[in-house]
């Protein structure tokens, strides 16, 4: 499915200039900062130090188009730095051109082991140390540049030299960062057809023993968000052993690992042998778990299918056919809530759709739209479709769990964290029967789109578990339901046995298993 919005980036034709100040590489000016920089800030200009490489050709330029000028983006009546403390800069050469960095931050790069500990790999001094006006002289070699300084941090002497390597450089040049974080492989928005034609289910003796097995596992996971594994023993404690293969299990009130099998007055309708609608767990609190695994055990008899949706994929298609209703799921907010105040007590605000932060380079947007706007009339290489920019890149969770839908509120659980006097808050956010009552209908409309899509028959995955199966299962993307179950005898109902994981020790696996196997690609 292709985009109906297009939408075009790149340099301004005939010269290396961005129209956007948010989409130039960094140590690049646009034609606007270059004509209209104030000129108060030209008065000010410091002269360059004499351990640097002063501009050839006027205060305004270098060589290499490099310009001195005051930040457009400062907030009016912040600190301005440059005045109380001349500016130090060093050039230097990256892949061929001559590139300026500010020398605190180059300072503040040294690995060294003056400055990194060689075994703990933590830093043995603090940026705040470096002293404002310290300076640096470069020489360029074949990996990168050495760096000796002038009026470095205390008890570092004149022997001290920094290197920085040229892929660091280039790094700060390209993404405004000289370690960029791990990018994960590309999301698949799948419905059931796709998900059996990309995935096979995994034996448990591989996933346990070969790293290589897992390295595709945790990527599935990132890839599809839903990973099977068979031929699992049957003891209880199998399905943590599975979940410690990636990280710790994440302890909540539910306990390290749980049951899913009916029991008597259960405060949980997953606790029950009726139907359960696609759901995600556990929305009510500020940090949800990530992965779900289910260990089946025993199946019943009758009934009892469980079933998986890409929420992704029906968000996805909810920006490209209702883009109105996807722009009020990613901004108004729902609360969820787990209600047993003699035993426990969670509530959440959350929009239904959670997109990541918005922001090309400084500039940061109040949602999807606003982003695309800005984006509007810059020259690309090509047009960004679906492929290469939709929706499902920007979109970092979805929250649905309507069995555990709170009532609605115009105030979210943050506004209620914060010591305002309720009289206040209410006329300040003209919280009115008629205010509540619109937003109740935008979202109402909206969600009912969503609903639809997530319920699409060839979207849906079905399978009936058996004895000796594991599904994994990224609980911020991923639905899933089960189908009603008729209860046997005593002791011979359906039993699952789960665990939940956290976001953090999946990344980490998965950026540790990168680093050692590469990406599938090369692997093949």
């Amino acid at each position: 499915m292709r985009m109906h919005h297009v939408t075009r980036l790149a340099l301004s034709p005939g010269a290396k200039q961005w129209k956007c100040p948010a989409l130039r590489p960094l140590g690049t000016v646009t034609a606007w900062q270059q004509h209209n920089t104030p000129s108060q800030s030209r008065e000010h200009r410091e002269p360059y130090p004499s351990s640097e490489r002063r501009p050839s050709k006027s205060p305004r330029s270098s060589p290499n188009g490099n310009v001195r000028v005051s930040n457009p983006l400062r907030p009016k009546g912040a600190l301005d730095i440059d005045r109380l403390y001349p500016p130090s800069y060093i050039t230097t050469e990256v892949d061929g051109v001559q590139r300026v960095f500010a020398s605190i931050l180059l300072r503040d790069l040294c690995t060294c082991e003056m400055c990194v500990d060689v075994s703990t790999k933590q830093k043995l001094f603090s940026t705040v140390d470096i002293p404002l006006d310290v300076q640096g002289t470069a020489r360029n070699t074949e990996d990168g540049v050495h760096i000796r300084w002038t009026n470095d941090i205390a008890g570092y002497g004149p022997e001290h030299v920094t290197h920085i390597p040229n892929a660091s450089l280039q790094s700060i040049v390209e993404h405004g960062c000289a370690t960029p974080e791990f990018k994960p492989p590309q999301r698949v928005l799948w419905e059931d057809k796709r998900f059996r034609a990309d995935v096979q289910d995994m034996p448990y003796d591989a996933y346990m023993g070969d790293d290589a097995t897992l390295h595709r596992a945790v990527r599935q996971l990132h890839t599809h968000g839903l990973l099977f594994l068979t031929n699992v023993p049957e003891a209880e404690s199998s399905v943590a052993t599975i979940a410690e293969r990636i990280g710790p299990l994440k302890n909540t009130f539910y306990g390290m690992t749980w049951d899913v099998r009916s029991v008597p007055q259960a405060k949980n309708v997953a606790y029950t042998s009726q139907d359960l609608g696609f759901h995600m767990d556990l929305l009510y609190m500020k940090q949800p778990p990530h992965l779900q695994l289910l260990h089946c055990i025993r199946s019943s008899s009758v009934g009892g299918a469980s079933l998986f949706t890409d929420s992704f994929r029906a968000a996805s298609n909810l920006y490209l056919l209702h883009p109105n209703a996807f722009a009020a799921l990613s901004t108004l907010q729902v609360d969820f809530h787990y209600n047993h105040p003699d035993s426990h007590y969670y509530r959440q605000s959350r929009s239904l759709i959670e997109l990541k932060r918005l922001k090309l380079g400084p500039l940061k947007f109040g949602g999807l739209p606003a982003m695309l706007r800005a984006m509007e009339g810059e020259n690309t290489i090509g047009p960004v479709t679906a492929d290469a920019f939709g929706a499902s890149d920007w979109i970092d969770a979805v929250s649905w769990a309507p069995p555990f839908q709170a009532p609605f509120s115009m105030l979210s659980t943050a506004d209620v964290d914060n010591a305002v006097p309720w009289p206040f808050k209410a006329q300040a956010l003209k919280v009115t029967e008629h205010a509540l009552g619109d937003k109740v209908r935008r979202w109402h409309a909206a969600a009912q789109n969503f609903h639809g899509m997530i319920h699409e028959s060839e979207g849906i995955y079905e399978r009936m578990m058996k004895p000796g199966e594991c599904v994994i299962f990224d609980n911020r993307r991923v639905l899933h339901a089960r189908k009603a179950f008729e209860v046997g005898d005593a002791g011979k109902e359906r039993w699952l046995r789960g665990a939940y994981i956290d976001r953090d020790p999946y990344m980490s696996k998965m950026r540790v298993l990168h680093d050692r196997f590469g990406s599938l690609q090369k692997e093949r």
